[in-house]
C-alpha cells in the first residue's frame, strides 16, 4: 500500500460498503428466521404424502438451508469488511502520529510511488530564516522513523490484501449457493486460510507416508497416525489426502480401497495392531470429512461428487488386474464390503448423499447380479461379510440420514430390507452364537432402524420418557412392527431375526408412551404421542419375538415402569384415597391401563419361560438378563425427574423381581391368571409408596377402606384389568403349545 493512499485515501466508500453489508445481513437474518421457523418447521411437521412428502419437502428444506448459508456468508463478509476498515483507520492514525513525531525532529516522509518512500529533512539548515532554530536529528532518528513507517505500511498492506484474498476465497469456496463459513473478523478468516495451507502440506506428507505403508517403521507409523488424526475434521486435509493417495502403484480411489482392505486384514502380518486400527478409523473419518458438503470433494445439490461416484464404481467393478499383482482390486461383494467396512469403522459420521448413493449402488448390484454373494451366501460368514453391514453401521451414527433413507413415503428401501432382501447367511442367523449375532449385518441394520425411528444413535437409552417422534420416524417404527407382527405369531424364534431383537427393544422403549396406550386401551384412533395406528394384536407377537432376548425385554419393561412412575407422581395424594376427587376417574383409568399393559408383558414373559421347558439354566440366564434392567435409571440411563419418581421405580422393580416365576408348566400356561400376579403387585407397590409419600401417616388407613378409592377402584379393579391383560396377551401369541 502506497504511503499517500494510506495517508490521504478516501475510506468513506469502504465505510459505505460496511453499512450496506450490515443492512443486508440484518435483512437476511429476518429471512433466515422466517424460513427456519415457518417454512422449514411447517414442512417438517406436515403429514404430506406422495410428491409433497418427497419433492416438495426436500425443496423447502434445501431452500430454508440456503437462507441460513446466505445469512452466514453475508455476516462473515460484513465482519471482515468492518474489521479491515477499522484496522486501516488505526494504521492511518499511527502513520500520522509517526510523521508528526518526525516533523518535531525536522524530518518528513515523502511518497516516491510504487509502494516506496523516503525520509528526508523537512527544512535545510542553510535555508532557515535568521533567528530560527531548527530541531536537530541524527542518522538513528532517520532509521527509526523509516522502520516505523515501513512496519505501518506493511501491516496496512497485509490487512488490505489478506481481506481481499479471504473475501474472494469465501465466495469461491462453494460451486453454487452460499458458503457456511462463519468468520468473526479478518484475523479469523486469515487464520483459517493459513490453516488450510498447513493442512494441504500435512495431507501431502500423510499421502507420501501411506505410499510407503508396508515399509514404515514405528516412528513413521506414529507420525502418520498423528497427521491423519489431527486432520480428520478438516475438509482441506481430508480432500487433499484423498486426491493424493498412492499405494501399490494405484492412486486415488483404488489406493483408498487397497489401503482400507490392507488395514482391515491386519496389514503386514494378518493381525490388526492398535496402530493399524487407529489408522483405519482415521482413514474412515478422513473419507467422511472429504465427502461432506463443505468439502471440495463433497456433494453438489445433494448429489455425490464425481470423485465419490468413481469410488463406488471402483469398489463395485474392481480394476481387472491379475490376482498376483500387488495393486489388484477385487470388485463385487468383496470390493463393496471393503468400502462399507471402512465407512462403518470408528465413529465417523457420513453425509447422507454418500450413504444413500452407496446403499442404492449395493442394492442395484445384488438385484442385477445372478449370484451376488457366491462364497458367503449360505453360512454365518455371510452375516459378517455382507457389504450392507458396514453401511448400516455408518447409518446408525447418522440418524437424520437413516430416517431419510428408510422413509417409506420416499422409497421402498424399508420394505426391501424388512421383507424382500435375501440376507447372506440369514438361514443360519438364529442358530449362531450371540457374539456373531451381535456383529452380524442384520444387527447393524437394526441399529440403523433404531436411529431412524428414534432420532438418536442406538444404545444410549431413551432420552425422554415419554418421547415424541415426527411422522417419518413413527412411520418407520410402525412399518417395522407390522413387518414382523403376523410372521411372529406361534414362531417367536423364527419370526424375527436374532440380530434385530436388541434394536427392537430399544425402539419399543423409546415409544413406550405409545405402547402403553396400545396395550392398555382399546383405542379408536392413533396414539397421542407419535400417531401410531397399531393394535395390541400387532404389537404383542413382535414383543414376544423380541423377548427371546432377555436384555431387550427388560429394557422395554423398565421403560414402562418408569412411564407408570412418572404418571403416578403427577397426581395429588388425595386422589389415591378419595373417589370424589376431580382427578379420581383419570387416575383409576391410568392404573387400569398400567395393569393391562403389564399383564400382557407378563404373558409374554410366561410364554418365554414356558417354551424353555425344563431347561432351568436357560430360564435363570434369561431372568438374569431381564433383571439387569430391573434396577432403575443409574444403569439403564432412562431419565427420571427427581428422587420421588426414582423411588417409585425402585419399589416397583424390587416388587417385580422378588416375585418372578422361575418356571411355567402347561397348566400355568393355560391358566395364567391363577398363577401370575407379579405385574399387578408391582403397580400396587408403586401406588402404596405414592400414598405414603404424599399423605400424612394418619391418612394411610384410607388405603384399606372398603369400598374405597384405593381398595376398590385401584387395587381390585386393577387386578381385573391385569388378568384381562394376561388373557389377551396369551391369546395374541398363537396357539398354546401342547
Amino acid at each position: 500500500m502506497d504511503l499517500n493512499v494510506l495517508l490521504h485515501g478516501n475510506f468513506g466508500k469502504l465505510g459505505d460498503a460496511v453499512d450496506d453489508w450490515d443492512s443486508m445481513t440484518k435483512k437476511l437474518e429476518t429471512l433466515e428466521r422466517d424460513a427456519r421457523d415457518n417454512l422449514k418447521a411447517k414442512a417438517t411437521r406436515a403429514h404430506w404424502k406422495g410428491a409433497n412428502a418427497t419433492v416438495t419437502r426436500e425443496f423447502v428444506e434445501k431452500t430454508a438451508d440456503e437462507f441460513t448459508d446466505a445469512h452466514t456468508q453475508a455476516k462473515s463478509i460484513t465482519n471482515i469488511l468492518r474489521d479491515v476498515a477499522e484496522e486501516l483507520s488505526d494504521y492511518r492514525k499511527h502513520l500520522e502520529e509517526a510523521i508528526e513525531r518526525g516533523r518535531k525532529k525536522n524530518l518528513t516522509v515523502v511518497d516516491t510511488g510504487c509502494g516506496t518512500f523516503r525520509v528526508q529533512m523537512n527544512i535545510h539548515p542553510d535555508r532557515a530564516a535568521k533567528g530560527t532554530k531548527v530541531p536537530e536529528h541524527d542518522e538513528l532518528d532517520v532509521e527509526l522513523l523509516r522502520d516505523e513507517v515501513q512496519k505501518i505500511l506493511q501491516k496496512a498492506t497485509e490487512s488490505d490484501s489478506s481481506a481481499s484474498r479471504v473475501l474472494k476465497s469465501l465466495v469461491d469456496s462453494v460451486k453454487s449457493g452460499f458458503a457456511d463459513s462463519d468468520y468473526a473478523d479478518r484475523d479469523a478468516a486469515v487464520h483459517a486460510e493459513r490453516k488450510a495451507e498447513k493442512d494441504k502440506k500435512d495431507a501431502k506428507e500423510a499421502a507420501d507416508l501411506y505410499a510407503r505403508l508396508d515399509g514404515l517403521d514405528d516412528k513413521e507409523m506414529k507420525r502418520l497416525a498423528d497427521l491423519t488424526g489431527k486432520g480428520k475434521n478438516s475438509p482441506v486435509f481430508s480432500s487433499e489426502l484423498m486426491k493424493n493417495l498412492n499405494y501399490r502403484g494405484r492412486d486415488g480411489q483404488e489406493a483408498l480401497l487397497l489401503l482400507a482392505g490392507g488395514l482391515e486384514g491386519g496389514g503386514r502380518d494378518g493381525h490388526m495392531s492398535a496402530a493399524e486400527r487407529q489408522l483405519r478409523d482415521a482413514l474412515s473419518a478422513n473419507l467422511a470429512t472429504a465427502t461432506r458438503p463443505d468439502s471440495p470433494l463433497g456433494p453438489s445439490g445433494g448429489e455425490p461428487s464425481d470423485w465419490a461416484t468413481k469410488l463406488l464404481h471402483a469398489a463395485r467393478e474392481g480394476n481387472g488386474l491379475p490376482a498376483q499383482h500387488p495393486g489388484a482390486l477385487d470388485g463385487g461383494s468383496t470390493g463393496l464390503s471393503t468400502l462399507t467396512k471402512l465407512m462403518g469403522a470408528g465413529d465417523a459420521v457420513y453425509d447422507a448423499s454418500l450413504l444413500s448413493y452407496t446403499g442404492d449402488g449395493i442394492r442395484d448390484y445384488e438385484t442385477h447380479t445372478k449370484d451376488p454373494y457366491p462364497l458367503i451366501g449360505d453360512n454365518w460368514k455371510g452375516t459378517q461379510e455382507d457389504p450392507m453391514a458396514g453401511l448400516m453401521k455408518a447409518y446408525s451414527r447418522a440418524p437424520g440420514a437413516a430416517e431419510d433413507y428408510f422413509d417409506p413415503s420416499k422409497s421402498d428401501n424399508l420394505d426391501y430390507f424388512l421383507k424382500e432382501r435375501d440376507w447372506p447367511g440369514g438361514d443360519v442367523e438364529n442358530k449362531m452364537p450371540q457374539d456373531l449375532v451381535d456383529t452380524s449385518a442384520r444387527h447393524y441394520f437394526g441399529d440403523a432402524l433404531e436411529a431412524a425411528s428414534t432420532g438418536h444413535a442406538p444404545g444410549i437409552g431413551t432420552p425422554k420418557i415419554p418421547a415424541e417422534h415426527n411422522s417419518v420416524q413413527a412411520a418407520i417404527f410402525q412399518h417395522t412392527v407390522e413387518a414382523y407382527g403376523a410372521g411372529s405369531i406361534g414362531d417367536p424364534q423364527g419370526g424375527m431375526p436374532a440380530g434385530l431383537r436388541g434394536a427392537m427393544g430399544g425402539m419399543m422403549s423409546d415409544y413406550i408412551g405409545d405402547i402403553h396406550q396400545i396395550l392398555g386401551q382399546e383405542r379408536n384412533g392413533a396414539t397421542d404421542l407419535s400417531g401410531l395406528t397399531l393394535e395390541s394384536k400387532d404389537l404383542v407377537p413382535v414383543m414376544r419375538a423380541m423377548a427371546e432376548d432377555g436384555h431387550a425385554f427388560g429394557q422395554v419393561h423398565d421403560a414402562e415402569t418408569t412411564y407408570v412412575a412418572q404418571s403416578i407422581e403427577k397426581y395429588d395424594g388425595n386422589t389415591f384415597v378419595d373417589d370424589k376427587d376431580p382427578d379420581a376417574r383419570k387416575l383409576e383409568a391410568f392404573v387400569g391401563q398400567s395393569n393391562m399393559a403389564l399383564g400382557q408383558m407378563d404373558a409374554v414373559r410366561a410364554d418365554v419361560i414356558y417354551q424353555m421347558g425344563e431347561d432351568k439354566k436357560s430360564i435363570n440366564n434369561w431372568n438374569k438378563m431381564m433383571q439387569y434392567h430391573m434396577i432403575g435409571a443409574p444403569v439403564t440411563g432412562i431419565p427420571l425427574a427427581g428422587d420421588t419418581i426414582q423411588r417409585l421405580v425402585d419399589v416397583g422393580t424390587a416388587e417385580y423381581v422378588n416375585n418372578l416365576n422361575s418356571e411355567v408348566d402347561k397348566d400355568t400356561r393355560q391358566n395364567l391368571a391363577q398363577h401370575f400376579s407379579v405385574g399387578h403387585k408391582q403397580v400396587d407397590a408403586m401406588l402404596e409408596e405414592a400414598v405414603k409419600k404424599k399423605l400424612p401417616e394418619s391418612e394411610w388407613g384410607l388405603m384399606d377402606k372398603d369400598p374405597g378409592m384405593f381398595e376398590s377402584n385401584l387395587q381390585i379393579a386393577g387386578l381385573g384389568r391385569y388378568n384381562d391383560g394376561l388373557t389377551q396377551g396369551s391369546g395374541q401369541m398363537g396357539k398354546v403349545t401342547d
